[in-house]
């Protein structure tokens, strides 16, 4: 078998991500335990293969234990809409940076969760049986280490660390939320600006998000899923793709982003406005003061997309 050179780019990361469903080769589709090898075709073309069509790599850089992804991907012509005071808009456009707020900054105490603490108890002996298994099937292991005791010991010791990693994960784990939404919702307007009157939504797309970021293939957007913590449990390593059932009305697509060495309540990641920004809509509450204000902002930046006024601010007839 070909080795690994592991000189993995930036531009192989997206091809991956881009890809990973299928071989580029024979089409055949992944599925959870395949290998998929990544690397480079004679001529320097990139390429992700299954195992029949793998020796065809002239450069296998990396190869994977292919796995599903932990969330849904929304689709890249989905609207995406992001409601904020002026403030907050302002240090957008005028940053060129999106803030994403630490998960354990949230209000929501749920945010990395794996489920409610009366139920902790099952999750550990789920877990504990699991390791245990591990511990005593592991390749090479000696077997005067394989004593009750010994595995016991070492099978604890992980489910501790499961946990320490998954506090900690709270403090170097970034979010950044929108709204999916064919259309403005009411109901955001007034929960995610301080001051509905003076209010912006930007609306975008699945597709415009991701190329704003240049493809960063550091970055994760994906769909929440809803589930009741009562009844289930969040997977071990996606539990920030899930939140409770009491927030299905946010409809939520989160970009996700880990930075292990960062500390506080949040971080700025660089993004292109005019790649982001598709349209951007006054709140229906705002006076027409405002909506001049919005727009002498939007020039002196020189952002491209349309300002309007809400949609729900058109008069009915009777």
């Amino acid at each position: 078998m070909q080795k690994m050179t592991l000189k993995h780019t930036k531009e192989l990361d997206i091809f991956f991500n881009e890809h990973r469903r299928n071989c580029t080769n024979c089409g055949k589709t992944f599925v959870e335990g395949d290998t998929a090898h990544l690397g480079y075709m004679k001529g320097r073309d990139a390429a992700l293969l299954c195992d029949d069509c793998a020796p065809m790599l002239e450069e296998t850089v990396v190869r994977y234990y292919w796995q599903e992804l932990e969330y849904e991907e929304p689709l890249p012509d989905d609207k995406l809409w992001r409601y904020m005071d002026l403030a907050k808009f302002v240090s957008l456009i005028s940053r060129n940076e999106l803030f994403f707020c630490a998960a354990s900054s949230f209000e929501d105490i749920f945010e990395g969760a794996k489920g409610v603490e009366k139920n902790k108890e099952k999750w550990d002996a789920f877990y504990l049986d699991f390791f245990k298994h591990a511990v005593s099937t592991a390749p090479g292991r000696n077997p005067c280490d394989n004593t009750h005791e010994k595995i016991i010991e070492e099978a604890n010791c992980l489910l501790n660390q499961i946990e320490k990693v998954g506090q900690k994960s709270r403090e170097y784990t970034y979010i950044s939320c929108w709204h999916l939404n064919s259309y403005e919702s009411e109901a955001m307007w007034k929960l995610y600006s301080k001051d509905a009157a003076n209010a912006i939504a930007i609306q975008t797309t699945t597709k415009r998000l991701y190329e704003a970021f240049d493809k960063d293939p550091t970055i994760s957007i994906g769909k929440i899923k809803y589930i009741d913590f009562d009844k289930n449990f969040a997977p071990i390593n996606g539990a920030f793709w899930y939140k409770r059932k009491s927030f299905e009305y946010e409809n939520e697509v989160r970009a996700v982003i880990s930075k292990i060495h960062s500390s506080g309540k949040g971080v700025f990641i660089p993004i292109s406005i005019d790649k982001l920004i598709e349209k951007i809509y006054i709140s229906p509450y705002a006076s027409e003061w405002f909506v001049d204000v919005v727009k002498s902002l939007v020039e002196k930046y020189c952002v491209k997309a349309d300002v309007t006024y809400s949609m729900m601010k058109a008069r009915p007839f009777y």
